[in-house]
């Protein structure tokens, strides 16, 4: 299944300050986009753009509008444009194979996801997506040997496997990206003139986007489990899981030039600080949609060296099943 980068996934670079309980206008953006009032949110984003010519952010999901209002051409050239803008960020690349898969660009999408697992190599996405590529190239490549030797027992067989993994899949396989998180019928893809029947390929594997959050209290009360966990694994040093409380699409804060450096870091901070207390009160949980959430809090630090109080604000995104930190700033 080729999974695509989502309005619902929501991918975000916010680089400024959310006021906690409000939204910016970007966030109202998406609002529109997750309501599926596709014309509204572009009019609105043809607006902000202007404005902010270079936001990733919003150009980002005017390329994901572009993909669900059938534009594919236009969506290309646009995440490929965000691509060069901004080369070490995964997702547009990953966008870009799943529009090259629905066209049958197999080369060309096997190159795209191969430059998004350059950039994040910790991108699972990315890689099942890359696998997903390989066979239905195999399929392809197991369809032509048998249109030239029908006999060829090997080739039906490994056709017959790689069949039968899409099969496990559901009944919806070859369905096309949805950036909102659906799915729409796709037609399949045509089989080669001298292909006998029993060999026609198969049509491309169907996009998956990540379950939405828990509705109501039930989302909050995960994200408050988060931050909770968050503070916890930093008190302890564990730095792994402190590491891993964070979004794969956290933008590292200057003077940071990248991810990994960010976060040899703060490892070593950690791992080199004598002991370290962090406890969190007065949490505040504001859901802005199924997969976004931002979290108001008071957090105080201790340590031998160092020691404060500040009001934090995280912005969580739901990733993988779990809700993790896009972004994070704190005032005094």
């Amino acid at each position: 299944m080729m999974r695509s980068g989502s309005l619902l996934l929501g991918f975000l670079l916010w680089l400024g300050t959310v006021t906690p309980g409000w939204t910016t206008e970007i966030d109202e953006i998406y609002a529109l986009a997750d309501q599926k009032r596709f014309a509204d949110a572009m009019t609105r984003l043809d607006s902000y753009l202007q404005k902010n010519p270079k936001d990733a952010q919003g150009r980002f999901l005017k390329g994901l509008i572009l993909t669900e209002q059938k534009r594919p051409d236009e969506a290309i050239a646009l995440f490929k444009a965000l691509s060069v803008d901004h080369p070490s960020l995964p997702e547009p690349y990953n966008n870009l194979a799943v529009l090259y898969a629905e066209k049958g660009m197999y080369d060309e999408a096997s190159e795209s996801l191969k430059k998004a697992i350059q950039t994040h190599p910790s991108y699972a996405t990315a890689h099942e997506n890359l696998g997903d590529i390989y066979s239905k190239m195999a399929s392809q490549a197991y369809s032509k040997a048998l249109s030239l030797d029908s006999q060829n027992r090997g080739a039906q067989t490994k056709l017959d496997m790689i069949r039968k993994l899409f099969a496990l899949q559901g009944p919806e396989v070859g369905a096309t990206p949805s950036a909102a998180g659906g799915t729409k019928p796709a037609p399949a893809a045509p089989a080669p003139p001298s292909a006998p029947a029993a060999t026609k390929p198969e049509p491309p594997p169907q996009p998956v986007v990540a379950a939405a959050a828990p509705a109501g209290g039930d989302a909050k009360e995960e994200c408050e489990r988060s931050v909770q966990q968050w503070a916890k694994d930093w008190s302890e040093k564990n730095a792994r899981g402190y590491l891993d409380a964070y979004s794969s699409r956290f933008k590292a804060p200057p003077p940071f030039t990248n991810r990994a450096a960010w976060e040899a870091h703060r490892s070593q901070v950690i791992n080199q600080t004598a002991s370290i207390r962090v406890s969190v009160s007065n949490i505040q949980v504001a859901l802005l949609n199924p997969t976004r959430a931002s979290v108001t809090f008071s957090q105080n630090y201790w340590s031998p060296s160092y020691q404060d109080v500040v009001n934090k604000t995280l912005s969580l995104v739901l990733e993988d099943g779990r809700w993790k930190i896009l972004r994070e700033s704190s005032t005094k």
